[in-house]
């Protein structure tokens, strides 16, 4: 996948997350727990063509499992705990921290010269997270916006760790790349399942079942299936610190969903915080672009999450030369001893 590819693949990724902020309005009578479970059911129901593949992969299931609770499960159901007890705008304004904490945890690997190079695309992230969620929508205040928060904060770490993580595995198991989001979505399905039916014989079937069933499908196939793999191919290819901006999007998209909804033009703090979220992705892009130019043309080692299958191909490379080297010697010290038959060690 080229670099163009893998900026486009996160712009889709970005426009399937930022759908669960828009999608639960074309079911409003459903629960929107239920619905979040369900996506995961949807998730796991779409992967179930892949099973083949992910078992005979070896999967790290301990991390997949992982991924799925702080990815999917944990994370969703504190984004609902978070907006129902700070209210909407305190608490997506919170979780819309998430790119920038990925960004300055991944940066602080380059020192101080590649935080100060993303400082103006953070600062634009930033404050283009406030001025989208700038709104007079009153929160409940008092200690129920303190949890809350608190709530929406353990939310950014849960997601931050997902992405950080599953980036990670990806630089060091490029194998895993075709199978990865499969096992994802086998996990969380699994996960899911048993609380979907829970809620199901709590709450009962929530009432137009048939438009809450087709939304549930949208998330478990747009958001969840088609994004989580967008984005596992887009992380073999770009850095941490640019994915990590790139996440910024799903709030941008999420927003643009909202409006269509509303049927209604934002206000111009909204627009300008758009824009600037927008701005700060494309400042991001274009340094990061400009960091690889400069390390290439210093012949300098590639830092992005290619390296370490750069790396395992070098490796892999000189481990075939050690046997070609070895096998020769062992072909020299046959013909000197003229034994019958030298075993190659290799």
């Amino acid at each position: 996948m080229s670099r163009r590819t893998a900026l486009g693949a996160m712009v889709i990724a970005g426009a399937g997350w930022g759908a669960v902020f828009a999608a639960p309005e074309l079911a409003p009578l459903a629960p929107a727990l239920l619905l979040a479970m369900g996506r995961f059911v949807a998730f796991g129901a779409v992967s179930l063509p892949q099973v083949r593949a992910v078992l005979r992969a070896d999967v790290p299931w301990g991390r997949v499992v992982a991924h799925a609770l702080t990815g999917s499960l944990l994370y969703y159901a504190l984004v609902a705990l978070a907006v129902r007890l700070a209210g909407p705008t305190l608490a997506v304004a919170t979780i819309g921290l998430v790119p920038v904490v990925m960004a300055l945890v991944s940066a602080r690997r380059r020192g101080r010269a590649g935080l100060l190079a993303l400082a103006p695309a953070l600062a634009l992230v930033a404050v283009g997270q406030v001025l989208v969620h700038t709104s007079p929508t009153p929160g409940p205040g008092g200690w129920s916006a303190v949890i809350g928060t608190a709530l929406a904060l353990v939310a950014v770490v849960s997601w931050s760790w997902y992405g950080l993580d599953s980036h990670r595995l990806l630089a060091a198991r490029p194998d895993l790349g075709p199978v990865l989001a499969g096992a994802q979505g086998l996990a969380a399905g699994v996960l899911a399942l048993p609380l979907a039916i829970w809620l199901l014989a709590v709450d009962g079937v929530p009432a137009e079942p048939v438009r809450a069933l087709l939304v549930v499908l949208f998330l478990g196939l747009v958001s969840s299936w088609l994004a989580v793999r967008l984005w596992h191919a887009a992380a073999a290819r770009l850095s941490p610190v640019l994915v990590s901006q790139l996440m910024a999007l799903e709030t941008a998209w999420g927003f643009v969903f909202a409006a269509l909804l509303a049927g209604a033009v934002p206000g111009p703090l909204a627009l300008a915080g758009e824009a600037a979220l927008v701005a700060g992705v494309a400042l991001a892009v274009v340094t990061d672009a400009h960091r690889e130019r400069r390390e290439h043309a210093h012949g300098g080692a590639h830092t992005g999450p290619g390296s370490s299958v750069s790396t395992a191909r070098a490796t892999r490379s000189a481990a075939s030369r050690t046997r070609d080297e070895r096998g020769s010697s062992a072909e020299v010290c046959a013909t000197a001893s003229s034994s019958a038959h030298t075993s190659n060690p290799a």
